[in-house]
Parts: structure tokens; C-alpha cells; sequence
């Protein structure tokens, strides 16, 4: 089995604090960041370096209000426990740019990370994403079409285990059973079901994993870790047949 890490880091703001909270948990095979704040000289990634992992990075947008201000590069982080996973390729998949984020400006446009594993003779497919915030979900769904066309370009995806995970901005509250029924049609499960985030003190479920040819188990949201306004999630993935 593979142990994964998901979280929402919200800029990084308290990465010095995630960082010893992952200190104090077993290494986790895969982990997955959405807004990580990304430098080459970054003293975070230095120091999952030193501790055997290796990760690929896409730079992705954000819409910046007068309550926040982002500066430099943020995006999609997805570190990987080398002595355990071999990285066979990585996509930076663009997801396109936002009406309301072109209307104010900000450049770029959202994107997803795939990487492709080899763990033993089983061949892994990730997709790390985090989807738009503020647009309809028929938004969102369209992006989701982007990956999983870009997921089937790489072959006979019988042949390969997929887990589509990430920050989805489809909220729980509206029309959640939509997006399980699209992803369902695409072969895709659902994984879990809670709260992983709250708005204006609204506790809602954003954040998702879905997975084809293998499964998901031991799903935990660590409700207790405040460091975002995410909660982290971990999981396990199981190749058994």
C-alpha cells in the first residue's frame, strides 16, 4: 500500500508549523500540496530533500482581493518518497484561465500536476489539482473533462491505477451528487464523504479523492490541524485485487 498526504496549505502562511506537525508523523509515500509557496531555494523542500523525497511542482493562479495579498509563485506541490516510487513523467495540465480572474487582471490560469509512478510491477497515475473558486460548477466540472482527457492520453487506463485528488471548490452544500455521478461515468469513486473546510464559519466539503483500478482505505480529516482553513487528508491506496 501507498500512505498519502492531501492539504490546502492557504499560501503557506503557517508552513513553518506544518512542517513540524509532519515531523511527528510517519513519512508519507505521496504527498500532495494545493497554494504551496514555491522558491528554489525553498528551506521546506531542502529538507524533505534531506529526507529521502524528491517532488514536481505546477505554478498555478490565484484572485487576489484587498483582504489578501499573494506574492511570488504558488501552486500544485506533489512530493514523493523516492526509496519507494519511481517518477516515470510529469504534466502540467492547463485548466484555463477564469472570467472573473482575466476581469481583474491576474495573470496565468489554473492548472493540475500528473505524475506518473512506478511502485513495483503497478504503475500509478496522480492528479494533483486545485479547481476554480469563484465560478459555476458546469466551471468546474469542465476542468475536471481536462484532466481525465489528458489521464486517458496516456494509454489504456485499465492498465494503471488513477487517484484524482485536490482542493475542488464544489462545495457539498449545492449539488454535491452531481460531481460523484460525472466522476461515477467516468469509472472514477468516490473515496469519502466530510467536512474538509469551513467559509465564513460554513463547514462544507471541497476537497476530494477519487480513484480507478485501485482503493482508497483508512480516509482520515484531521479536523484538529488549524494551520489552514483546510483540513488535511490521508488515505491509504491499495493495489490488492
Amino acid at each position: 500500500m501507498i500512505s498519502v498526504l492531501a492539504y490546502n496549505v492557504a499560501f503557506g502562511r503557517k508552513l513553518d508549523k506544518i512542517e513540524k506537525w509532519l515531523l511527528k508523523q510517519p513519512d508519507f509515500d505521496i504527498i500532495c500540496f494545493q497554494e504551496f509557496p514555491f522558491s528554489e531555494d525553498s528551506q521546506f523542500l531542502k529538507n524533505f530533500k534531506e529526507r529521502g523525497y524528491d517532488y514536481k511542482f505546477s505554478p498555478t493562479s490565484h484572485l487576489t482581493t484587498i483582504f489578501l495579498r499573494i506574492h511570488g509563485k504558488h501552486g500544485e506541490l506533489t512530493l514523493y518518497k523516492k526509496s519507494k516510487l519511481t517518477l516515470l513523467s510529469s504534466h502540467v495540465i492547463k485548466l484555463g484561465p477564469n472570467f472573473l480572474e482575466k476581469r481583474f487582471r491576474v495573470e496565468g490560469e489554473k492548472t493540475s500536476l500528473l505524475t506518473v509512478f512506478q511502485y513495483g510491477k503497478q504503475k500509478l497515475v496522480v492528479t494533483n489539482s486545485q479547481l476554480v473558486c469563484y465560478a459555476i460548477n458546469s466551471r468546474r466540472i469542465n476542468q475536471i473533462a481536462k484532466i481525465l482527457k489528458k489521464v486517458k492520453s496516456l494509454g489504456d487506463d485499465s492498465k494503471f491505477a488513477t487517484v484524482i485528488l485536490g482542493d475542488f471548490n464544489y462545495t457539498s452544500r449545492f449539488r454535491q451528487k452531481k460531481l460523484i455521478e460525472f466522476m461515477a461515468k467516468n469509472d472514477l469513486t468516490n473515496a469519502y464523504k466530510g467536512t474538509t473546510h469551513k467559509y465564513l464559519f460554513i463547514a462544507q466539503q471541497i476537497d476530494y479523492v477519487f480513484s480507478n483500478n485501485c482503493t482508497v482505505k483508512n480516509v482520515k480529516i484531521d479536523r484538529k490541524i488549524k494551520f489552514s482553513d483546510h483540513s488535511p487528508v490521508t488515505f491509504n491506496i491499495d493495489f490488492a485485487k
